[in-house]
């Protein structure tokens, strides 16, 4: 991170030209909002945008609102050194926060001194959610799975060294965390979303660095791009609420704002529509008194993104069980081990998340800040009358229980695979025993035969042997049938006859045999009582 933060020289210069403003800049005429501030009132919201350049206009920005409100600041992308600065001072972020979201700066292990992962406790506020984006293509291009597996994990490391911890990644680019291929037809992105809650002087700042920033074909290449060429179509992730039919609310999402993209993906367009989407689950009355529930939006996102996968998720595995009942597939083990490791990746990326929602839970429960009056009665009739304040998605009682549901889930489906690894094994084994099985048959045919020619070989050897002892010139031709009918019954004999059976069979009869002559000696040496005076 110290290299990456002395590639902008002109942080240690007071006056900064145009040229050291736009190193960051975009190369595209696509304006950029990079970051997306919300300021929450009593009762309205203020909304302010800033592109890739505006870092100062930030910094001289009126500071988070008082009287126990906050903010909510969106960051869209790759961050210039200018912008972590400009944040990182405004906001008091601890510069944790930033190392833990750009880890990917650490090419190798050793650079960090395995710092990484820290101990839980030394960052209680900050949290990371991941969100899934499903790409779906009809054109797989006849490529190997288990070869595209293999190469596409190659490139993504390649990306991670190549185009991340360079200086080719812009202000604004998207970044990707995991690309994972699931099946010919559907492949799954994830990014991070990291949170950041921090206090200020007179209220709270929740700080949301996500990696969904520009369109992916404008952001680095890596092992997207590939699909995204073959005409690959994200999912959108759809979010499903209570009543959500009969709510109205105000849009100011801008309807071009992710037009010009080839892979629209609904996560990079939230911070624009946040306002309309906390409004419509009625969230404008208890969010500006509490951190949580101005965050519960995220985390019900990530969330829905995770139902995604996992509906996903299930449904290959079962596909690959019922191949694996008719018939063992040649990649059946490595898809199953591959689907494993991804379910278990989720499942901590799930737990984490769990522990992110309990602590913001706690720090809620602790009434940091009084609330006034007004937004206390509102926020008690809200109680009263809201159906979604008692559970649901857009609760933190409704929202720890979707994760742990989640979680387990999770869990439940890394246990299908484990046992979709047995059961190929199994079969596996069987059709190896089965093939063992029809192996021995043809070789007792084999035998069967080696057992009859055999002889035959013996007696022709034994007959033309150029000696007088047998005499050649008075022995008859129907001497070899003699000499081979014997030969032939007794091999036929030992070949049906086991060793270990035959030897059993004599000792027994030899016993047997000992036992009578044993019985007739002591009869004849019992005297005859009727001769007795």
């Amino acid at each position: 991170m110290k290299e990456w933060l002395l590639q902008d020289r002109s942080l240690l210069n007071s006056v900064k030209t145009e040229e050291d403003t736009a190193i960051f800049a975009s190369e595209t005429e696509q304006p950029h909002d990079l970051v997306v501030v919300y300021n929450s009132w009593e009762n309205e919201w203020g909304v302010q945008h800033y592109s890739q350049e505006q870092h100062e206009a930030l910094s001289a920005a009126t500071s988070v609102p008082t009287g126990g409100f906050g903010q909510l600041v969106f960051i869209r992308g790759f961050l210039s050194p200018s912008w972590v600065s400009a944040l990182g001072s405004k906001y008091n972020i601890d510069p944790e926060f930033f190392r833990r979201h750009m880890d990917f700066l650490s090419a190798s292990i050793e650079r960090h001194a395995y710092s990484l992962p820290s101990l839980a406790s030394s960052s209680n506020n900050i949290f990371r959610l991941c969100v899934s984006t499903l790409l779906h293509r009809d054109d797989f291009g006849g490529q190997d799975l288990l070869a595209q597996r293999s190469a596409k994990a190659t490139e993504l490391a390649g990306y991670k060294i190549r185009q991340l911890a360079s200086t080719k990644v812009r202000c604004g680019d998207s970044l990707v965390r995991e690309y994972s291929t699931v099946c010919p037809s559907f492949s799954v992105i994830e990014q991070w979303i990291s949170l950041c809650i921090t206090k200020t002087e007179a209220g709270w700042a929740a700080i949301a660095w996500m990696d969904q920033g520009r369109p992916l074909e404008k952001s680095p290449t890596g092992p997207w791009t590939s699909h995204i060429a073959s005409n690959a179509t994200p999912l959108p992730i759809i979010q499903h609420h209570h009543k959500m039919a009969f709510r109205t609310t105000s849009n100011r999402l801008d309807p071009d704002a992710n037009a010009a993209a080839e892979v629209q993906q609904s996560t990079a367009i939230l911070p624009l529509q946040y306002y309309s989407l906390a409004a419509l689950v009625d969230l404008a009355r208890r969010a500006p008194q509490d951190p949580l529930s101005m965050c519960i939006p995220l985390f019900a996102h990530a969330a829905f993104s995770e139902v995604q996968f996992l509906n996903l998720m299930e449904s290959k595995t079962q596909i690959q069980i019922n191949l694996v009942a008719e018939a063992v597939p040649a990649d059946a083990l490595a898809t199953f081990q591959y689907f494993a490791n991804i379910l278990n990746r989720h499942a901590q990326q799930l737990k984490n998340s769990i522990r992110a929602i309990c602590k913001l839970a706690e720090r809620s429960s602790q009434g940091s800040s009084p609330i006034p009056r007004s937004a206390a009665s509102s926020d008690t009739q809200t109680k009263s009358t809201g159906p979604s304040s008692s559970g649901g998605t857009f609760t933190a009682k409704g929202l720890l229980e979707d994760y742990e549901q989640l979680h387990a889930r999770c869990i439940y489906l890394s246990k299908m695979c484990t046992r979709g690894i047995t059961l190929a094994m199994n079969k596996a084994m069987i059709e190896e025993s089965s093939k063992a099985i029809e192996q021995s048959k043809r070789l007792k045919r084999l035998t069967v035969l080696a057992t009859l020619f055999i002889p035959l070989s013996f007696s022709s050897s034994l007959f033309g042997m150029n000696i007088d002892l047998l005499g050649q010139s008075t022995v008859r031709f129907w001497w070899f049938f003699v000499l081979c009918i014997p030969i032939m019954l007794f091999s036929y004999v030992l070949y049906l006859w086991d060793l270990e059976v035959l030897r059993r069979s004599c000792i027994t009869f030899w016993r047997q045999c000992r036992g009578i002559r044993t019985r007739e000696t002591a009869g004849r040496s019992e005297k005859d009582l009727s001769y007795v005076v």
